[in-house]
């Protein structure tokens, strides 16, 4: 599966909650829609950084520095 539909589907989710809280609770979950919401950005930026091997990468060389012109 492709991570922008990973990402897509955590959306979703997100959204379904928000939805979920309001007509159904009437806004009353704020505290914990809140928490769940948070879990899972964290859990979508887990899955971001993960598939796309940000930390895996190795630091660029570093380029000699640039001659003076005279």
């Amino acid at each position: 599966m492709r991570t922008s539909t990973i990402l897509f589907i955590f959306l979703l989710v997100m959204h379904l909650l928000t939805v979920l809280n309001t007509l159904l609770f009437g806004g009353n979950l704020n505290d914990l829609l809140f928490w769940f919401n948070s879990a899972l950005f964290m859990a979508a930026l887990a899955v971001f950084v993960y598939r796309r091997g940000i930390f895996d990468a190795k630091e660029a060389p570093t380029s000699e520095p640039a001659k003076k012109r005279k």
